[in-house]
């Protein structure tokens, strides 16, 4: 019995002596519940019954927000499972640690330095000061978007679906959206299962309400706090060279994103080609703000053409803000790589932009990230094209359609253009991996990056030539 608590004792603070093992062992656990909670027989309807696979699948998805579903969420789960289903997508986005850390500041329960700097790094602020108001403001803010998104969404659901049901769809589309997850409970209605919000194209007041609550949690909410202290300022203090970064890119990537599924998609009949034209502006806005890791969808994504297809897995790619309820490699990561390509065109010693210097560790770890996200979508994108190969060679979808599901699962967005349930057991297999790397790989990976310091005093290499292009 004593070696047995001793054991546990040496795996628990192996844990909480590294940040990094923190937040991921956080994320294991509360799949690993969800799983069990998922799994168990009153979580869906008779008939309905998940294997334990496909409650681990689904877990995982929720947790690390990421949408791709392998049994409809609507007419597979009753409403404990519903309730379930949306613990975890709340978890999963503001992440379990930042909660904890959130009690641990706001009952004033004192912080050892481990537990600060997870802090920190969770919610994204630059200083041990700044975490604990941080946390305080994020669920703040969380919960205000997520409810005035609800009572949107319910002016349209309720007289639509009734009271009950109605409130149901729209308060769990409100969390879905604003934690860029991507579940809805749709599947129930006249467009079908795993419809998503095809049925409501021509809504402005869905297709807008979703964007926006997409878009707001994907700032980051370091973002936000820079807002709002303008704003209380009455705009005396300048947004920091992070806000501006993250605000000028979501605009200039949702504008691309716009035009070009505009203009690719406008005579597909499959898709926008019988729309009117205010109803294409619509699916092209929505997309290109679901693509950056939300996961809803308004047209259907197996029938775009190749290059939207493409569009759409690089905007997934590139993702939403640091500290924010998105994935992808992070707007400032892919931002920081341009200007530094920028800046060495220029003859820039340093990197630059908005007039500040960007420290060299940080763009190397921009650097690791963006090239370890390729790798990963590469290697896994490779891997499914040989598990599915039958499929592929029977025409039923191609290549860039794997490498759409895997940069999906990777950038934890959710969408999907050959239907995650057609996948053999195998890729569904690969695909855990890829969603849970994706929602803690960067932060782990940057945190770690942060923290680790190789130099050693008075070692000095001589300088190595290289000869580029």
């Amino acid at each position: 019995m004593l070696v047995k608590q001793s054991f546990a004792h040496k795996v628990i603070d192996w844990i909480f002596k590294n940040p990094s093992r923190m937040i991921i062992s956080s994320f294991l656990l509360v799949i690993l519940i969800g799983s069990i909670l998922l799994f168990l027989p009153f979580s869906t309807y008779s008939g309905h019954h998940l294997n334990y696979f496909e409650a681990l699948f689904t877990s995982v998805s929720a947790v690390c927000v990421t949408g791709l579903v392998v049994a409809d969420t609507a007419t597979t789960f009753t409403i404990f499972g519903k309730i379930v289903l949306i613990i975890l997508i709340q978890i999963g986005g503001l992440g379990l640690v930042t909660i904890t850390s959130f009690i641990i500041s706001f009952t004033r329960k004192k912080q050892d330095l481990r537990t600060r700097l997870v802090a920190q790094e969770t919610s994204g602020s630059f200083s041990f000061k700044e975490a604990p108001l941080l946390l305080r403001f994020i669920l703040g803010l969380t919960l205000g978007f997520e409810f005035v998104g609800g009572v949107l969404f319910a002016v349209e659901y309720v007289p639509k679906y009734g009271w009950a049901e109605g409130l149901g769809k729209a308060f769990f589309q409100g969390i879905s959206a604003y934690c860029n997850a991507g579940f809805d409970l749709m599947g129930n209605t006249e467009s079908g299962k795993f419809s998503s919000l095809v049925g409501f194209a021509g809504s402005p007041l869905i297709v807008i309400t979703t964007c926006c609550l997409i878009l707001f949690g994907g700032l980051g909410f370091t973002v936000w706090v820079d807002l709002f202290g303008m704003v209380k300022n009455h705009r005396k203090n300048k947004l920091k060279v992070h806000s501006k970064i993250v605000l000028e890119w979501t605009l200039g990537l949702t504008l691309v994103g716009l035009i070009a599924m505009f203009i690719l998609e406008y005579s597909n009949k499959a898709t926008m080609g019988d729309m009117s034209f205010g109803e294409r502006i619509l699916a092209s806005f929505f997309q290109s703000v679901t693509f950056r890791t939300a996961g809803f969808n308004t047209i259907d994504l197996g029938a775009m053409t190749n290059p939207s297809k493409t569009i759409g897995i690089l905007l997934m790619f590139i993702g939403a803000g640091s500290g924010s309820t998105g994935g992808g490699i992070k707007i400032t990561t892919f931002a920081i790589i341009v200007y530094s390509v920028i800046s060495e065109i220029k003859g820039n010693k340093d990197t630059v932009t908005h007039k500040h210097t960007i420290s060299g560790s940080i763009v190397r770890r921009a650097v690791a990230i963006f090239f370890i996200g390729i790798f990963v979508v590469i290697g896994l994108s490779l891997l499914l094209s040989i598990t599915e190969h039958k499929a592929i060679m029977a025409g039923d979808f191609n290549f860039i359609d794997v490498v759409f599901e895997v940069t999906s699962a990777f950038a934890t967005v959710g969408v999907s253009s050959l239907g995650t349930p057609n996948l053999l057991t195998i890729s569904k297999v690969l695909l855990i991996p890829a969603m849970f790397l994706g929602r803690v790989g960067p932060i782990s990976l940057a945190l770690s990056l942060a923290m680790r310091d190789t130099r050693k005093i008075g070692e000095v290499y001589p300088e190595g030539k290289v000869h580029i292009g």
